[in-house]
């Protein structure tokens, strides 16, 4: 079933919450993977394990990996042992597919059978994803030289390699640097990522991350000065704010921070959070988000969790004026709505929803919606939303309100009334044929 058939990821919450298992188990039964999935875990934390078992292998098929299959290997080698998980996944791994492939070398090595996660994947070694499977699987299991050996012999055929971008396993030195490192030697892994030519960007952060953790602030310092900069100066941060140097932590981040890079304005904002400078943290991201002139994302999200957290949500709501006034108010106005929600001023937001000039859209019905059921005036949503039962998007909010009310039949009727999503038009309904 497509995922845009299924049910709605509100409904099934809903129907989760007033244990209405039946409707989910006949909603799996149609082949509806989200009420399956839902339905098994519930059935697991219940204990009906078997239950759970019947349910996920109903979506198991005999040649094709599926989510439910590994939801089912959980399952069987927490209530049967690994050994029953292997018995059940090994036929997928004979047949090729990589996903179980991965997961019985970790059911061996949990098992303590390096040799056979070993011959398992040593032909697929070539494949990144194979190479770090090895790796996780076989950590404490005390054969470590072996997985050593097979990774340098990785890591010289990559360097032979005429093309380096093109080299694989692109992660074979990151991976033979984690394994030095598990046994303690982590000069020699910052060595060998020193010595070995870069094959992909995730080398210099991984290097990164030994020197902070070896506490080898001279040699982060040159990273940050060189190439590894932003990674490298996120870890110089927490090893100097681990050694309460907090001020020079700060100066880390906010070189980056200042010349416009969110990602280090984010992390100093966190970091100046965390020691109660609550003001520059906010300065810091309000600086950030003018900069970067987009009024909605992450980083205002994260500025107006800051002020909420702080019992500061009126403060937001000037900062949106402000932002209003410079850029206009687009991209604003659902942060506007959230937050006269979060100040208490409910009945303000919605009057403000209903004035929009899209009042009618799909966006501002769900807003209206929400708003009336958190204020206790679900009738009053469903009125609301009852002409639009057919749309894809606005249909499963109607049918999120119908069973608040208890309505669960009505509630199934309209989420399979209502009319298939379309992502991509057809190109050809728009060519000529004169």
């Amino acid at each position: 079933m497509d995922d845009d058939a299924c049910v709605p990821y509100g409904v099934v919450r809903l129907l989760l919450e007033r244990d209405r298992l039946d409707v989910l188990r006949a909603e799996a039964a149609k082949g509806d993977w989200r009420c399956g999935e839902a339905l098994g875990k519930e059935l697991v934390r219940r204990g009906e394990v078997d239950a759970a078992l019947e349910v996920y292998g109903g979506f198991v098929g005999p040649d094709r990996w599926s989510a439910a299959a590994s939801r089912m290997i959980a399952i069987l080698e927490a209530s049967l042992g690994a050994e029953a998980a292997v018995a059940f996944v090994r036929p997928y791994a004979d047949a090729g597919d990589r996903n179980a492939v991965h997961y019985l070398a970790s059911l061996l090595g949990r098992l303590g059978r390096v040799d056979e996660v070993l011959t398992l994947l040593r032909p697929r070694l070539g494949e990144w994803w194979m190479a770090q499977a090895l790796v996780e699987a076989t950590a404490g299991q005390g054969r470590d030289e072996d997985v050593v050996a097979e990774l340098e012999t990785l890591v010289a055929a990559v360097e032979r390699h005429p093309d380096k971008w093109r080299a694989e396993p692109w992660n074979a030195a990151e991976l033979l640097a984690t394994v030095l490192d598990r046994q303690g030697r982590v000069d020699q892994a910052i060595a060998l990522l020193r010595r070995v030519r870069r094959t992909s960007v995730n080398q210099l952060e991984y290097l990164a991350d030994l020197l902070g953790k070896a506490g080898r602030e001279s040699e982060l310092r040159e990273l940050v000065a060189g190439e590894g900069r932003e990674h490298a100066a996120y870890r110089l941060a927490e090893l100097l704010e681990g050694q309460q140097r907090v001020a020079e932590a700060v100066d880390t981040l906010r070189i980056f921070a200042d010349v416009g890079n969110i990602n280090a304005a984010s992390a100093l904002a966190r970091l100046l959070h965390r020691h109660g400078r609550i003001d520059e943290a906010v300065d810091v991201l309000y600086a950030a988000v003018r900069a970067e002139q987009v009024t909605h994302g992450c980083t205002t999200t994260q500025l107006w969790m800051f002020l909420i957290e702080e019992g500061r949500p009126q403060d937001a709501l000037a900062y949106i004026e402000e932002l209003e006034r410079e850029f206009g108010s687009g991209d604003l106005f659902r942060d506007r709505i959230w937050l006269l929600q979060e100040c208490g001023r409910s009945e303000e937001a919605l009057a403000l929803v209903r004035a929009h000039p899209e009042a009618g859209g799909d966006s501002m019905l769900q807003s209206a919606a929400y708003i009336l059921g958190d204020l206790g005036r679900t009738d009053e949503a469903i009125v609301l939303l009852r002409p639009h039962a057919t749309s894809h998007f606005i249909g499963g909010i109607l049918a999120e309100m119908l069973l608040r009310q208890g309505e669960a039949d009505e509630a199934m009727a309209v989420v399979h009334g209502r009319e298939p999503v379309e992502l991509w038009p057809d190109p050809w309904a728009y060519v000529s044929t004169d």
